[in-house]
């Protein structure tokens, strides 16, 4: 049996097609009920924490140990009964993962070994499931550009696109012209939604008050009307105005680096541009957004490259 399986490694969160999870966990059962995985004699536990970015992600097992949970997570619907069925045999797993842009050229081919090199099979028990799985292949693609590919329809026709993927560490900036990348625009800026928290909290405390928590943040962001009943009017207002101005900076400063928010389509994608959303509108920066709301849309955009390569290598092999 194979599976091809996407993973989006995030430095706040992983996703694939289906699922989303922090990037963070830790050694040992946990009584906070999070996902536990047990491989090689160790167990670990997702947390919501926020770790050290990690511009190369094969330093340590970190995004191994993350990638195993999204691949149980994703096989649990037929990892058991394959099981049964034939229990010394492995799930084939062909990986698809991705980097930013900015980082690709430098860490595609490691990140790519870091999984391929684990030839052997691979046993791991996922909230008390069982996987014996091995990845017979890996090919890493340019995040932001795949989850853009999802997108292809609607800006196929434009001559220039801006890309701005608001992740929780990271702003990430690229520019398409005529849907090929162009390396001259592409940046990186730490303003992700995460700086956003930092700025809030530095405030509270700076006003004499408590933190507050990312989820209460992200509920006034919302307009939650629970999360917006539980505060007074001056925090409220203090976590709105840090927004907007938050959202004010980024915008400017994705301007500064050469990008045209007049005159030019910008798609914003990732989990900051969902949260802030209604704050990019208000800024009225940028004239012709366009908004990738899908969460798992990286995930999804490896798969759609993945199946453009292999219909690329089929035909040259018939036309061969």
């Amino acid at each position: 049996m194979s599976k091809i399986i996407s993973i989006d490694t995030g430095n706040r969160l992983m996703k694939t097609p289906k699922y989303v999870f922090p990037s963070s966990y830790r050694e040992g059962a946990s009584i906070s009920g999070g996902d536990v995985l047990k491989y090689k004699d160790k167990v670990y536990t997702l947390v919501d924490e926020i770790l050290p970015v990690l511009n190369d992600k094969t330093t340590d097992e970190r995004y191994f140990i993350l990638s195993l949970f999204a691949i149980g997570k994703e096989l649990v619907s037929t990892a058991e009964l394959y099981r049964r069925l034939t229990p010394n045999d492995p799930i084939k797993v062909e990986l698809l993962i991705g980097l930013p842009l900015q980082h690709y050229d430098t860490y595609k081919d490691k990140f790519e070994r870091y999984f391929s090199d684990r030839s052997e099979n691979i046993r791991f028990e996922l909230n008390g499931k069982q996987y014996l799985i091995r990845i017979v292949d890996t090919i890493a693609s340019p995040q932001a550009y795949a989850a853009a590919i999802t997108e292809f329809e609607q800006l196929k026709g434009s001559r220039i696109v801006n890309i701005v993927d608001f992740g929780g560490f990271t702003v990430d900036c690229l520019q398409l012209n005529r849907f090929k990348p162009n390396m001259a625009r592409c940046k990186s800026l730490y303003l992700g939604i995460n700086t956003l928290f930092q700025d809030i909290n530095d405030q509270v405390r700076g006003a004499g008050g408590w933190d507050i928590s990312n989820e209460a943040i992200e509920g006034i962001l919302s307009k939650d009307p629970d999360s917006l009943s539980e505060y007074s009017e001056k925090r409220i207002q203090t976590v709105i105005s840090a927004a907007e101005t938050h959202v004010d900076r980024m915008l400017a400063e994705i301007g500064q680096k050469g990008f045209d928010l007049e005159e030019d389509k910008t798609v914003f994608m990732g989990g900051g541009s969902i949260r802030l959303n209604e704050y990019i509108l208000q800024a009225n920066k940028a004239k012709k957004p366009i908004f990738i709301d899908d969460i798992h849309a990286n995930a999804k955009g490896y798969r759609l490259l993945y199946d453009m390569l292999k219909a690329s290598q089929n035909k040259k092999s018939y036309g061969a």
